[in-house]
């Protein structure tokens, strides 16, 4: 495993974010945003930390207000709700890379059909219960799912 350097700090995440992350497809606020994402995801093996501020995704996002989402009280829910979800497996001083947070976030709330409870709220809440329903997911994500790339 590579070590992390000064040249190479740690990307931060908040907890609901696994989710957009298994979800994502190319869709977004903004070409900057969908870029962003891309350039985020484009290798699982990222070291990265919990956070409960803005993070790595929220960058490029239209909510960002210079550092402050303007959503807060909406996605700090999220996050409680992923938090509590998942048990003690995600903490925020423990890195882990990018894959094993989705893993964690597959395992103990989507396989357990709690997904409309973390974030059913969210405005793309319909589009990822769609996906979800057809297990179309972004696999690179999940080493350890047992679902195909077709997704059976």
């Amino acid at each position: 495993m590579e070590e992390n350097t000064p040249s190479s700090p740690l990307a931060t995440l908040r907890p609901h974010h696994a989710l957009c992350a298994l979800f994502f497809e190319g869709k977004g606020y903004s070409q900057v945003f969908i870029e962003n994402m891309k350039a985020f995801l484009a290798d699982p093996t990222r070291m990265l930390q919990i956070t409960s501020g803005c993070d790595a995704l929220c960058q490029a996002c239209p909510h960002n207000l210079n550092g402050l989402c303007d959503e807060e009280t909406k996605v700090s829910l999220f996050d409680r709700r992923t938090l509590n979800l998942t048990g003690a497996l995600l903490q925020a001083e423990q890195p882990m890379p990018l894959y094993e947070f989705c893993q964690i976030v597959y395992d103990g709330i989507l396989q357990q059909g709690l997904l409309a409870e973390v974030c059913g709220e969210c405005e793309w809440a319909k589009f990822c219960q769609g996906k979800w329903q057809k297990r179309d997911l972004n696999h690179s994500m999940l080493p350890y799912s047992g679902i195909d790339s077709n997704g059976g």
